[in-house]
């Protein structure tokens, strides 16, 4: 369109409906990013997230997409699917591949020119080579952490301040918050973590979202189950408890991974299930949905146990079709680790899409989810305590059915009027004006 200024969005993973079968962050921003003056850009890696599947076809080092006001363009990457040093090592691979191939000399040859540039830190070294390409174009930088980078390393892999990746990490982060005209961030307190850092940089906080259109991004597309699944696993999902009536289930829809503390989530069942089953109470059925690296250890956990024929296990599937496995649901369930680094902020998708379904959360974290604790949509407990979360199930499960209805369509009703990514895109316009006005 005519006038239209263009941002470039640096993002490793961002995900795109056609390709992935689900729409996240960036390409919903996109579609609307247009009414206020922006066509984007969004530069990704060929790689998925968390499958590590490459896309690309052979021989190619980029490929792009063109939709109505925004584009694609991915970038050749490493294939790390498996587990184990394989996966890490090639996954770095990958991380590498791609901030390399960001910096090479025409590897961007051909795309529209940028006005402002953004670089999304799933990994920092995104954003670094992000804001190198800003100074490259001499256009404002905008720096949007999605993860902060050392803490999340910290934390999860438990590596001391001292560690030379966490000093290299640190650097990466100083110099890539120098060159940033503004932040933005689904985390709510990353200006203040700057700020105490000795970087104070105007900050503009933009939540994830909902894609509000029911019909669902990738509705056409084909279920991408794990390689381990059957469908007599799937089958089962719907099928009634031992004695006839409806079990009450659990579901978790997303990444599984180290950070997701889905171990809590699996011995809190098994605690639950079998407290259940010696009151006479209803049975209970937790339906895993997603994949990534702990996908084959989360199932040993649980294959030898009595309830491992109640742990239903579906695999990747398509936006839309996670949708509908939700509003089966008679509760959803968020789990995360007790780390300090969760005190600026939660940026995780699932609680803005499980709310989206109109059914009540079961959340296990160290701080409390805002949007949830503003719609009183759900039960929060300790993080990392199995006992509390099979106390939280068992609770819900008590809970009369109108109770829980009603939990779920105030969470439904929040993120429909706060978090639609049409409004969303108006908030990151701002900060994309806000950046390129102080050029």
């Amino acid at each position: 369109m005519p006038g239209q200024r263009v941002v470039w969005i640096v993002n490793h993973y961002a995900h795109h409906h056609e390709r992935d079968g689900r729409a996240t962050r960036h390409q919903l921003l996109a579609e609307h990013l247009g009414d206020h003056g922006w066509r984007t850009v969004v530069v990704a890696a060929g790689t998925d997230h968390p499958t590590g599947r490459a896309h690309m076809r052979r021989g190619r080092l980029r490929e792009r997409w063109a939709g109505a006001g925004y584009e694609f363009c991915w970038l050749r990457g490493v294939d790390h699917r498996g587990a184990g040093l394989r996966r890490t090592t090639r996954r770095l691979a990958d991380i590498v591949s791609f901030t390399v191939l960001l910096l090479v000399p025409g590897t961007l040859r051909g795309l529209p020119r940028p006005d402002v540039v953004v670089g999304s830190s799933f990994h920092p070294l995104a954003a670094w080579a992000a804001s190198l390409l800003a100074g490259r174009f001499r256009v404002p930088f905008v720096f949007e952490p999605r993860d902060l980078w050392p803490e999340s390393a910290i934390g999860l892999a438990g590596l001391a301040e001292r560690h030379p990746l966490v000093r290299v990490l640190r650097s990466v982060e100083r110099r890539t918050v120098d060159r940033a005209a503004h932040l933005v961030s689904p985390l709510d307190g990353v200006g203040r973590y700057y700020a105490e850092r000795g970087q104070p940089r105007p900050f503009t906080w933009v939540p994830n979202g909902v894609q509000t259109d029911e019909t669902g991004a990738g509705a056409d597309e084909t279920s991408t189950a794990d390689e381990t699944s059957t469908a007599d696993e799937t089958s089962t999902a719907d099928a009634p408890g031992a004695d006839g009536s409806a079990p009450f289930t659990i579901a978790y829809i997303g990444s599984m991974g180290p950070a997701n503390a889905l171990e809590t989530l699996l011995d809190a069942f098994v605690l639950a299930a079998g407290r259940a089953h010696a009151a006479g109470g209803p049975q209970l059925r937790l339906r895993m949905v997603g994949d990534g690296a702990d996908v084959g250890a989360l199932r040993e956990r649980v294959s030898s146990l009595p309830s491992a024929p109640d742990v239903i296990w579906d695999g990747r599937v398509p936006q839309d079709q996670a949708r509908r496995i939700g509003q089966q649901a008679d509760c959803l369930a968020v789990t995360m680790h007790d780390l300090p680094l969760y005190r600026y902020g939660v940026s995780m998708n699932k609680q803005y899409e499980y709310m989206l379904t109109g059914r009540p959360l079961l959340v296990a974290a160290p701080v409390p989810l805002a949007p949830v604790a503003a719609a009183r949509c759900g039960l929060q407990v300790a993080p990392d305590d199995p006992a509390a979360l099979a106390e939280g199930m068992l609770a819900l499960a008590a809970m009369p059915a109108p109770d829980r209805d009603a939990m779920g369509a105030r969470g439904r009703a929040h993120v429909l009027r706060d978090n639609d990514y049409r409004a969303l895109a108006a908030r990151y316009a701002g900060a994309l004006d806000a950046a390129a006005s102080a050029a």
